[in-house]
């Protein structure tokens, strides 16, 4: 920026002067005087990706731009130069802009509810712990169940003999081979269920719900794109204890953080179909604050860090990719959307393979041994010529940690369409209706006059006013009147009417119906109260398999990549191995009144003697709590506690369990029934 604060104009010419002047400069050092080729200057064969990714992309870049014009209710520059000559009415209908409002706020509504989690870890049908947690399971059953035989055969009075405790554990050995299973399944969820809690801690420290929300948005624009795990140094607060009183002290953490990138940023090699096919390069921009943060991280080069921070501070690489012109050129009259004034440096972000001799020639210096002539998978960080930091790829299984969603998915395509593609057809059109009546509506709310200038008296304007006398003669000799008026035809009516064809259309083409976003005038079903849920149950399956995508391709995924990297972290946390991660965005879509009305249904159902006993007491106030919640109860204040109902006469099944054989005093003879043991803390029943 100059120092007067102005900016400084270039025409069309010296724009590309200058341009093929710092494309000539870069490319020379990039090369090097010793003419470097792609295979070893790491610095060139990304700058050499980029330009390929760049120039693949420019049609994309147009698309997206487009479809922000058309969200926004802005008019092409080349359409709105045409309206403008011909005179006619400037108006854009919001058809576009409510239809992805509708959309994104569905899409919220049912992947990023609060207090429902929108994943969960949950074991396979079969698991399989460990074996030292199997055999932990199995010794602490035979423990207790020792020392409980040992403390009734010596409340009895009797001798303690190994050999009579053996006898008399044998067929309750026999019935915990029986139960094993149960056992260890609930001894899997439960060590899910501490997983859980340590995983969705990491997740919200790492704004991975926030990111989620704002990824929603680009989904309906275009494509979203969700980066994370990533490791990131966040300011945090830590209270130290200096002389017995907390003292907080701002603190670097290093933590995986989620953020939502721009599909403005993300540039896939060309060909490619999917985030793991080619690499793939982010533009991001740093601050020379967070550059210098850099220094000393494992991976960076102090070196060449400060090499771009001292070029930078002498007035380079402020614009070195030259992009910001590009993007102007695109928008054409949007020449300052994308200009920033703010200090941050362009940096190419590249996850791709590449050569050893690449990394051993930048100076790679990890604990990896690195072959010349093996391909890995690294991720790298280039500013101007300089590569700032290179390392292999951390994911175990060499998997880049972006995801990407569309709106409407392409086969064999990277990028999908979003939401203003598929309408752009009728959004034109209701653009035209909307047009014509307006026009019509200014030329049909009055008359058009006719006046016959050879009739009017000498001195009389042509000028139409309200109780104007008009002075005329006849020296012509004419019959016709001097002055006519005309009617034109008013019809609004026959346009507005074609104007909702074409908006039942776009209702047609997106999914997202007119009265999921406020439209009262239905009609037929939708005039009743359970004809209007159906028919928004029927709209929402276009929504629902989207929420699907978003499920398989972006949070399991994600919430995967964070589960081994929690696990590799943390020790000791006796996890689970065997274990599988299921997304519930879909499920959540299902109207809410209906399945209150489902439960109320099954709840009257088993309201019998029979269903009671075969559920129990229990399971019949699962029911009750489940119910009172659909109604918006709280379930607390409707149902007792578990430890309420113990004492209470309302458990039918007690009676029906089988009774035990008592000794003399009224005590339980050792060998009874195995439930009456509960090892490891559980009920195996």
């Amino acid at each position: 920026m100059p120092e007067n604060g102005l900016l400084r104009v270039l025409t069309p010419d010296q724009v590309t002067e200058q341009k093929n002047k710092k494309e000539a400069e870069l490319g020379s050092i990039l090369l090097g005087n010793q003419k470097e080729d792609f295979q070893t200057n790491l610095a060139a064969y990304i700058r050499k990706c980029w330009e390929e990714a760049k120039k693949a992309k420019r049609d994309v870049l147009e698309q997206i731009l487009k479809n922000k014009r058309q969200i926004e209710g802005k008019y092409e520059p080349d359409v709105l130069a045409t309206l403008q000559a011909a005179n006619v009415p400037i108006y854009f209908m919001m058809l576009t802009f409510a239809k992805c409002r509708s959309a994104v706020s569905w899409l919220k509504e049912a992947i990023c509810q609060p207090g429902n989690k929108i994943w969960d870890i949950e074991p396979t049908p079969q698991p399989q712990l460990p074996p030292d947690a199997e055999k932990a399971v199995q010794e602490k059953f035979f423990s207790n169940i020792f020392s409980l035989v040992a403390s009734k055969i010596a409340m009895q009075g009797q001798e303690v003999n190994p050999f009579a405790i053996i006898e008399a554990i044998r067929p309750i050995i026999v019935d915990f081979e029986k139960d094993r299973e149960a056992i260890l399944k609930k001894e899997a969820k439960k060590r899910c269920d501490r997983i859980r809690e340590k995983l969705d801690d990491v997740l919200t420290e790492g704004s991975f719900y926030d990111a989620l929300q704002d990824f929603l948005v680009d989904v309906v624009l275009k494509t979203g794109f969700l980066k994370g795990p990533v490791k990131r140094k966040v300011p945090s607060i830590k209270v130290k204890l200096v002389d017995g009183r907390g003292k907080p002290e701002p603190v670097d953490e290093m933590i995986d953080v989620f953020e939502r990138r721009s599909p403005f940023n993300i540039y896939p090699q060309p060909g490619s179909v999917d985030i793991n096919d080619g690499y793939l390069i982010d533009h991001i921009r740093m601050r020379p604050k967070e550059l210098r943060a850099l220094k000393g991280v494992p991976g960076f080069k102090d070196s060449e860090i400060d090499a771009v921070l001292e070029k930078y501070r002498e007035g380079g690489l402020r614009e070195w990719l030259d992009y910001e012109a590009e993007k102007r050129e695109i928008l054409e009259e949007e020449e300052g959307s994308f200009h920033s004034l703010d200090e941050r440096i362009d940096c190419l972000e590249f996850w791709g393979t590449v050569q050893g001799k690449m990394l051993l020639n930048w100076g790679y210096e990890g604990e990896e041994k690195i072959e010349e002539l093996e391909e890995y998978d690294i991720v790298a960080w280039l500013i101007g010529e300089h590569v700032i930091g290179a390392m292999l790829n951390p994911d175990l299984l060499k998997r880049k940690p972006f995801y990407k969603v569309s709106y409407a998915e392409e086969q064999d395509a990277f990028w999908g369409k979003g939401l203003p593609e598929i309408i752009e057809a009728v959004q034109r059109a209701c653009n035209a209706c909307a047009r014509a009546i307006i026009h019509n509506v200014g030329i049909a709310s009055g008359p058009q006059v006719e006046i016959d200038k050879d009739r009017l008296a000498p001195g009389e304007e042509a000028q139409v006013r309200p109780w104007r006398v008009w002075l005329t003669t006849n020296d012509q000799f004419q019959n016709r009147p001097a002055i006519t008026f005309y009617a034109p035809p008013m019809v609004v009516e026959r346009l507005i009417g074609v104007y909702k064809f074409f908006s039942n259309l776009a209702d047609e083409y997106c999914g997202i119906p007119g009265y999921a976003h406020g439209e009262t005038q239905i009609g037929g079903a939708g005039n009743t109260a359970s004809g209007l849920s159906m028919l928004i149950t029927q709209s929402s399956r276009g929504i629902k398999a989207l929420v699907q995508d978003i499920d398989r391709k972006v949070i399991v995924p994600a919430v995967e990549n964070e589960y081994y990297n929690v696990i590799q972290e943390i020790e000791n946390l006796d996890i689970i191995p065997d274990f599988k991660i299921v997304a519930k965005g879909a499920m959540a879509l299902l109207a809410k009144e209906q399945m209150a009305i489902r439960r109320i249904e099954f709840l009257q159902m088993t309201n019998n003697p029979q269903d009671i006993q075969i559920m129990g007491v229990d399971g019949r106030r699962y029911l009750l709590k489940t119910a009172a919640k659909a109604l918006d109860l709280e379930p607390e204040e409707v149902v007792p506690k578990k430890e309420e109902l113990e004492g209470m006469a309302v458990q039918p099944i007690a009676s029906q369990r089988k009774p035990q054989t008592l000794g003399p005093g009224g005590e339980p003879v050792v060998g009874t029934d195995f439930r009456q043991f509960n090892p490891y803390g559980m009920n195996a029943g």
